[in-house]
């Protein structure tokens, strides 16, 4: 589909679906925050730490959203459990030094603010671990404002549905009264897998030109329009 036909569809659905939602789930890293950068350069310093020829940082970027262990098997290949676990710690000593650097996208604690003002529920569906989500939630006093999460670590990797299905299920929302929200083609294809409308947001990980092949319901190209289409605020399309 042509960028001309998703602003014509932009606006029919923002008129007629997207801002009736009742749930709206938001993947995290490259979606509300401003990480894909810290992770990227943080997975090319793990793998030299163990040796390995580092990716590129587009390569990198493209497996952020995947749990931990999908992420780098298909990043560098099967690694044995010793492999695994001396990679987990080059990764995390490395994106602990760069943190300092992550921050909420511009617009996105008005957006939370908004969609709960509205009664609207929120949740998470994440490739972070339960402990990763858990810290940042309480670090940037983000939980009050979800009614449920989910990570990879305690459930299927994306882009299984498995994860959404669970906070359909919790919320007690049918699939299409909800949209996933996210900055990869994993997010989107669990969404389709899901039954559930998409908004594919292209300031994160992977570009428009590979969202638009998973066929997400609507792209946007900032927090701004994201804003809009969810109808927190009026949108001038």
């Amino acid at each position: 589909m042509s960028c001309s036909s998703y602003k014509n569809s932009l606006e029919k659905i923002y008129m007629q679906n997207l801002p009736k939602t009742r749930l709206i789930v938001f993947d995290w890293d490259g979606t509300l925050f401003d990480s894909t950068g810290v992770i990227a350069h943080s997975l090319q310093k793990a793998c030299e730490a163990l040796g390995m020829a580092a990716p590129t940082t587009q390569e990198a970027k493209h497996v952020i959203g995947l749990g931990f262990n999908e992420a780098i098997e298909q990043l560098v290949g099967p690694l044995n459990a010793e492999q695994s676990a001396a990679f987990m710690t080059a990764y995390r000593r490395n994106y602990f030094a760069g943190e300092s650097l992550v921050t909420l996208y511009d617009g996105i604690l008005d957006l939370l603010n908004g969609l709960q003002q509205q009664g609207r529920l929120m949740a998470v569906a994440t490739g972070k671990s339960r402990a990763g989500l858990n810290r940042v939630l309480l670090d940037g006093h983000l939980r009050p404002y979800f009614d449920a999460t989910r990570t990879a670590d305690e459930t299927a990797s994306k882009p299984h549905p498995q994860m959404l299905l669970e906070l359909l299920d919790e919320l007690e929302v049918p699939p299409h009264q909800a949209v996933m929200v996210g900055d990869t083609t994993y997010d989107i294809d669990m969404a389709n897998a899901a039954g559930m409308a998409s908004i594919a947001v292209k300031y994160g990980a992977h570009d428009e030109k590979l969202l638009l092949a998973s066929r997400p319901t609507v792209v946007v190209h900032d927090v701004n329009t994201l804003t809009k289409v969810l109808g927190v605020q009026k949108a001038l399309l």
